[in-house]
């Protein structure tokens, strides 16, 4: 409908200043005209007999209670949503960009996607100017599709370029891992039966995990520790694929004999890396 229009809330005077206004405007609250305009475009259509749209709405700003933030999206008749940053310890008035902050969950450790929504799940909403590799591998595994707010082509910059230093923006090659493993992402993504997938904490011990049980697991071990993944008894063809590197490859088939816990080890250098067992 609109990105970030406002919520009924309200900026600082200092922030409205670095918009170029005097003092801070009220720009009231913008929920019931997005709802509007989303039942009318479903009316117009079913009307019609126009195959539907997905229709999104995304964060609002600013808005009364930043902790509510994602309310009004999970509310409405929205297919898809863009959420921000809700977390508890930005309630009074704390921003996850503020030099020195914490980093919001949805980039360190994204909540569950509970298929209630289709989650667009965007860096500008709770991390702009951060992106990476594994910041696109957690968001997917936990059920979300990761965008990137991606400062080095909103810049203009071309590839072998650096950021000019009155820009304030990182250089086009901060974003490349970021770049990369959403292109991964979607790759296993087209592979792997993902409509019967879901994301599951539990059954990896790692909390990152993409799960048809008893058929197909893709989960990521962010820290390149052991893990142990939940399985029924059967064959797995085991493929590793190395988030830093790129690198794949195939391990021998993995016999389960007993329900329960099996513990992996990544065969790449301590690093992220992910692991996809398919049932034979």
């Amino acid at each position: 409908m609109a990105n970030e229009s406002s919520g009924d809330g309200t900026v600082t005077d200092v922030f409205a200043a670095f918009l170029g206004m005097d003092k801070a405007p009220s720009w009231g609250d913008s929920t019931d005209w997005q709802y509007w305009v989303i039942d009318t475009v479903k009316r117009h259509e079913a009307a019609r007999g126009y195959d539907p749209h997905p229709i999104g709405m995304t964060m609002q700003f600013p808005v009364a209670d930043q902790t509510k933030v994602n309310d009004p999206l999970l509310g409405s008749r929205a297919e898809w949503i863009s959420p921000g940053y809700d977390d508890e310890i930005f309630a009074g008035g704390g921003h996850p960009m503020t030099p020195g902050s914490p980093p919001s969950r949805w980039y360190a450790d994204p909540p569950v996607a509970d298929g209630a929504k289709v989650v667009i799940s965007d860096t500008d909403h709770y991390a702009p100017g951060q992106g990476d590799a594994l910041w696109a591998w957690k968001s997917f595994l936990r059920g979300h599709h990761p965008i990137l707010m991606d400062y080095g082509l909103i810049a203009g910059l071309e590839p072998a370029a650096e950021s000019p230093a009155e820009a304030g923006v990182p250089p086009f090659s901060y974003y490349e891992p970021a770049r990369w493993a959403m292109g991964d992402t979607r790759r296993y993504a087209e592979r792997m039966g993902l409509i019967d997938m879901q994301p599951r904490r539990d059954l990896a011990s790692t909390g990152y995990a993409l799960v048809n049980p008893g058929s197909e697991y893709l989960v990521l071990q962010p820290d390149g520790d052991r893990f142990t993944v939940d399985l029924p008894a059967g064959t797995y063809q085991v493929e590793w694929f190395d988030v830093t590197t790129r690198e794949t490859t195939s391990s021998d088939a993995l016999n389960v004999e007993q329900e329960g816990a099996v513990e992996f080890s990544s065969p790449f250098p301590p690093g992220p890396a992910v692991i996809y067992l398919s049932r034979t």
